[in-house]
């Protein structure tokens, strides 16, 4: 892990605690149907914030290859657009 020392990986790890903990929370206390575009946007950039932590420090790419740390950074964006597609076009569906 080039440049990612026991402090750094530790921090990471309390920030991905934390943000499963949002998650968990977001996901328990919204009820109101009209929030779920909101609530989704919300759970996928959480997902998407988690997963550059994981690829910058626990994958040890924080001073790696520029490469290899925007492919795998792109790979969790394309997915969570295309969830964010999904749920759009699930919440406004044709007239007919």
């Amino acid at each position: 892990m080039n440049g990612s020392g026991p402090k750094q990986l530790k921090k990471t790890w309390i920030w991905l605690v934390a943000m499963v903990g949002a998650g968990m929370l977001l996901v328990r206390e919204v009820s109101d149907p009209a929030l779920s575009l909101a609530l989704a946007a919300a759970l996928l950039t959480i997902a998407v914030l988690k997963a550059r932590l994981v690829v910058l420090d626990f994958l040890g790419l924080r001073f790696g290859s520029r490469h290899l740390r925007i492919a795998l950074l792109a790979w969790p964006i394309f997915f969570a657009l295309a969830a964010a597609a999904k749920t759009l076009i699930a919440a406004f569906p044709s007239g007919g």
